[in-house]
């Protein structure tokens, strides 16, 4: 279903790693940071230190809004520069002291909580199941494209014996070995992500002999989980930490933005349906030992490399 072909040339990527929104974004909740502990430590050297804590919100919210598992860090950040400017210039009463760490530590549930309900809305945005059932049906009706690509399992892999890896005609599997089908995911998400979005539905078995397409389901995928996770919210956490934290770790923190899972049913069977939305930076595959780009042409996943790279990114993430 997949195909990757590496083009000639150098794999010079260092370029593209940091795109331009998330400088600006860092530069912007840094530069907040600065200004708010400058304000703060004026301020309250003064006396006037009740209303100088909650301009920490602004950082705190600002950098949870765009990345809701790092918000936690700016938070513990302006936690302990809060802590250390309180004490230096406030008497140390029990009470004002007790005060002050309070107001520390909501700094972090301010984070936490916005976090958790950022997820959360993003997760139910995406699951409307009758939707998602007409759209699939859709999908099995035009076949895979330039969109959409069906997989049998993901983790077909995970049971083959070292003599089937030596044995296997397959690339991925002699190099990723019992990895090779989460790998094929990963890199059907890059390319989705890298090039202009798509869906990739799970638990479809395609003929391309007799041009045939059945529903079986992800359940053969099940065995292969820890009993406890042999369920749609089991397959999701495989999903996601299995393959996009262990391959496309860069956008783990913020993968629900551009990647929505969902569990549709359809002929009896539960599929798993990945609607990808185009990211909005380049996305590498890490492999472990190399880092690769990959697009989505025509039907099939491929890898760029060399100026092929330099001249897509550039095109392709100018805005960005």
């Amino acid at each position: 279903m997949t195909q990757s072909t590496s083009l000639p040339g150098f794999t010079g990527i260092l370029p593209f790693r940091l795109p331009r929104t998330d400088i600006i974004r860092f530069l912007v909740i840094a530069l907040f940071t600065i200004s708010i502990i400058g304000i703060t430590y004026i301020s309250m050297a003064a006396g006037y230190g009740t209303i100088i804590p909650q301009l920490f919100y602004f950082p705190i919210l600002y950098a949870t809004y765009f990345y809701p598992d790092r918000g936690l860090y700016v938070a513990g950040i302006c936690a302990v520069a809060y802590l250390i400017v309180a004490v230096s210039v406030v008497s140390l009463d029990p009470m004002i002291i007790g005060g002050i760490i309070l107001q520390a530590l909501l700094f972090v549930g301010i984070a936490a909580g916005s976090g958790f309900v950022l997820r959360s809305k993003e997760i139910s945005s995406y699951t409307v199941p009758e939707e998602d059932v007409n759209a699939i049906q859709a999908m099995l009706r035009t076949g895979e494209n330039d969109h959409v690509e069906f997989k049998l399992q993901s983790l077909w892999s995970a049971d083959l014996t070292k003599e089937q890896i030596s044995e296997s005609e397959s690339a991925e599997v002699r190099k990723y070995r019992t990895n090779a089908s989460k790998f094929i995911i990963a890199r059907s998400i890059a390319g989705f992500l890298n090039t202009d979005g798509g869906d990739i539905v799970i638990g479809i078995k395609e003929d391309r002999i007799h041009n045939a397409i059945t529903v079986v389901g992800i359940e053969n995928d099940y065995p292969k989980l820890i009993e406890a996770d042999r369920n749609p919210d089991g397959y999701r956490r495989m999903i996601v930490d299995a393959i996009i934290r262990k391959y496309l770790l860069e956008i783990y923190d913020t993968a629900s933005r551009f990647i929505h899972i969902s569990f549709p049913v359809v002929s009896g069977r539960t599929l798993c349906h990945l609607h990808i939305t185009p990211s909005d930076k380049p996305v590498f595959v890490d492999s472990g030992t190399e880092e690769i780009f990959f697009v989505r042409i025509d039907a099939s996943t491929r890898a760029i490399t060399g100026k092929n790279l330099t001249r897509y990114t550039l095109t392709r993430f100018s805005g960005s």
